[in-house]
């Protein structure tokens, strides 16, 4: 029985899993999760926690509970050099998934990688990739009561940073964005990526033709770091003893206020004076690979600390990174996921989104999948 696989974009970071499962030409809007990466290890921690079974799950031997909304719970740290193929970030991909409805259709799930983890030596780093693959084609188990878990029936990797600028190039239709393609088929086009451990700049060179190596790369100066330095501002300005959480913290960005002790406070130095100090950082980052980029004709600004920074400071800030023609991605923190869902449902070739129904088995379990053409 042949299967026709269902397109997902999924960009699995360091600080949320957001997921692109569609469009709506009603509303005129794509269809999104949201899922911070955010759990602990084992399961004893279910009832403390006031979480349901349904978010503890086990896979090689190892459990897991989902701590999506406790902004009080310390979470495993998933800034390490191993989170794309580890057992913690299987789970968060297959609870994002099943979160978003995604548990009645076998998948065609797209992911991504940071520029210097998805290229080596000017390719495609095909070791990591796989790897990568494996892992998420290994089987998850819900412990308790819950929605069926996703099947991932073939899966392709891509580059985050050139997953965001298929984002900008291609409609929700598949067609081109005249502006963009007409910007591309003269000029190179740098993506600045920032996102929560990294800092991705991919130039991307005329006509889609790849990459110029040695003007894109990683660095990690994520948005994490930023979110970290404002909570430590705040914990010692206002002489606190507990450390404030991220997600309050991220409220403050929007609202530039905190509240403590059930009080609104005025931090809005401390959010604008750290967006500024780490919109220098990425400036810095900026011009040791780009230079000052007058040869590019634009550059796209995307991922959850655009979107934070904007917040927090208005489009106009980003001037203070590059002075040319700037591209704000609409709804920036979810750039990767779309462009990673127009991948899998534009560029990847139908024939490709097709399985029998013995391959999807084995896809599910352990079977990498090569890298579409």
């Amino acid at each position: 029985m042949k299967h026709q696989l269902l397109g997902i974009g999924q960009d699995d970071g360091h600080d949320t899993i957001k997921t692109c499962f569609g469009y709506d030409p009603k509303t005129g809007k794509y269809l999104y999760g949201y899922h911070k990466s955010r759990a602990v290890e084992g399961l004893q921690q279910i009832m403390s926690m006031g979480n349901h079974p349904g978010a503890a799950y086990e896979t090689e031997g190892r459990s897991y509970t989902v701590a999506d909304g406790q902004a009080l719970i310390r979470a495993l740290d998933t800034r390490t050099i191993d989170y794309p193929y580890s057992d913690l970030n299987r789970t968060l991909v297959n609870h994002a998934l099943a979160e978003c409805g995604l548990n009645s259709a076998p998948l065609y799930l797209v992911t991504g990688l940071p520029v210097d983890q998805y290229y080596k030596d000017g390719k495609p780093n095909l070791e990591l990739i796989n790897k990568k693959k494996q892992s998420l084609a290994k089987p998850v188990r819900r412990h308790g009561a819950g929605a069926a878990l996703a099947q991932i029936g073939k899966q392709n990797v891509v580059s985050e940073a050139i997953a965001a600028f298929y984002d900008a190039l291609l409609n929700h239709d598949g067609t081109m964005d005249k502006d963009i393609e007409t910007l591309i088929s003269r000029r190179p086009v740098a993506v600045v990526d920032l996102g929560g451990k990294t800092l991705d700049i991919a130039v991307v060179v005329e006509n889609v033709n790849g990459v110029y190596k040695d003007r894109s790369g990683t660095e990690n100066i994520g948005v994490l770091e930023l979110i970290a330095k404002v909570a430590e501002r705040i914990k010692s300005k206002f002489n606190l003893s507990n450390d404030p959480p991220p997600s309050y913290v991220e409220e403050a960005f929007r609202t530039k206020v905190y509240e403590l002790f059930g009080v609104a406070e005025d931090v809005s130095e401390i959010v604008e004076t750290s967006c500024r100090e780490y919109l220098a950082d990425v400036m810095n980052f900026f011009v040791k690979k780009v230079g000052d980029g007058s040869d590019l004709g634009a550059a796209i600004f995307v991922g959850g600390g655009t979107a934070l920074i904007k917040s927090a400071l208005g489009e106009d800030a980003f001037a203070l990174v590059y002075k040319g023609k700037r591209i704000i991605s609409p709804d920036p923190e979810f750039a990767n996921a779309r462009g990673m869902w127009k991948f899998a449902n534009f560029v990847v070739r139908p024939e490709e989104r097709i399985v029998e129904g013995h391959d999807l088995i084995s896809q599910t379990v352990d079977a990498p999948v090569e890298l579409a053409a």
